[in-house]
């Protein structure tokens, strides 16, 4: 049951601010705890998360304003779930920041944070709103206010992000994809196609692969292929909705050729797409070579920043992730879109050489068209050789 969470702004006898002495609690309303729970977890709009939990009357929800002040914090000081877990515990500061000014309450556990994810996650498949982008939107569009912030000037620049995921060459892919649909199989299935697939399951990817020659490689690659044809045609009856089937199918489309007598050959390895499968852990990762540079398993973060050298502050206005083989030019174009639905006008964008082209120039030539936007349209070259195009 979905509540909103006030009990923060209601001081406690025993409230770490009310027991310190005055010099420290003079300390700790001008640190960066007092500044996160101001201008952060005070604004955080509750509400739109309370499709997260169901509507007859149960047991209210942890605060979702402590819920997702955690993940900001966790993000922005780099801990693991663990130590997060000690400094609410026992650091007056991420206390303060969080509004557990109440030292006798209860401390959540990390199994509450767990589902809270996975409810968010399912909230995003299901609907394809980020939650967690619209907090970053609403409280960053309250702050641009505040602070008067021109946004007119903005520079924007991307960097590649690695998943956490061990580097697979081909055959390991295709041994780990197995392993991923056995243990997805129902447990009498799992029994008859472990039989038959024993070698492949003895131990982890590149376990089972250190021990197959090279010469032997492709003919395993083959045979991978036939038996995921094999079970593809079992999942398909028993359950043609589930993501193992999915898994499947796209592996042999992205991976082999299929023949007219139903069999499958092994593409070669140039004819795999770029956003093929690279771990059937994270399926969103991708390839990509930037610079010269491979990037396996992995996305592209778009970040966007006031640049007007009059601005007390600089802001982040806005952030994307998307797959690491998404152009920059279609990153710069969904940012002006998104920045123009939130009513944020972007006259001019500072950008590196890869968001040049005719996409980025179409891109810019869009945000021209739309009203209250000043004409400027050749794209300039700023002092530091980087493109300064205007929208």
């Amino acid at each position: 049951m979905f509540r909103k969470n006030d009990q923060h702004r209601q001081q406690s006898f025993f409230s770490a601010q009310g027991l310190l002495p005055a010099k420290l609690r003079e300390k700790l309303l001008i640190s960066w705890a007092e500044a996160f729970y101001q201008l952060v977890l005070c604004q955080i709009d509750e509400t739109i998360f309370a499709p997260l939990y169901s509507e007859k009357a149960s047991r209210p929800n942890v605060p979702v304003n402590v819920l997702v002040g955690l993940e900001i914090l966790k993000s922005g000081f780099g801990w693991s779930d663990e130590v997060l877990h000690q400094q609410v515990c026992f650091n007056l500061q991420v206390r303060h920041a969080l509004g557990l000014h109440d030292l006798r309450a209860e401390v959540f556990t990390l199994r509450t944070l767990y589902n809270f994810r996975r409810r968010v996650r399912e909230y995003a498949n299901e609907t394809g709103v980020n939650l967690m982008e619209k907090v970053f939107e609403q409280i960053t569009d309250e702050h641009l206010e505040m602070v008067a912030v021109a946004t007119g000037w903005q520079r924007m620049d991307s960097s590649q992000l690695l998943s956490n995921l061990a580097e697979l060459n081909r055959l390991e892919l295709l041994v780990a994809v197995l392993q991923a649909v056995h243990k997805q199989l129902p447990e009498a299935a799992q029994e008859r196609w472990g039989e038959r697939w024993s070698i492949y399951l003895e131990g982890r990817p590149h376990q089972v692969c250190y021990k197959i020659p090279n010469a032997e490689v492709d003919g395993h690659l083959e045979t991978i292929g036939r038996e995921l044809a094999a079970i593809e045609s079992e999942v398909a009856q028993q359950a043609p909705e589930s993501e193992v089937l999915a898994l499947i199918r796209r592996v042999l489309e992205e991976q082999y050729e299929a023949e007219e007598d139903g069999s499958v050959r092994l593409r070669p390895g140039e004819d795999v797409s770029a956003d093929s499968l690279q771990s059937p852990h994270d399926r969103d990762a991708t390839y990509r070579v930037k610079g010269g540079v491979p990037y396996r398993g992995g996305y592209v973060v778009n970040v966007s920043e006031t640049a007007d050298p009059e601005n007390p502050v600089q802001l982040i206005t806005d952030v994307q992730l998307e797959p690491n083989h998404t152009d920059d030019a279609t990153l710069m174009e969904q940012s002006l879109d998104q920045q123009a639905e939130r009513e944020i006008e972007v006259e001019r964008v500072t950008t590196d050489g890869g968001y040049t082209g005719p996409q980025g120039e179409a891109a810019c030539e869009k945000s021209c068209a739309r009203p209250g936007c000043e004409e400027d349209g050749a794209p300039r070259t700023s002092g530091d050789g980087r493109s300064t195009r205007g929208t």
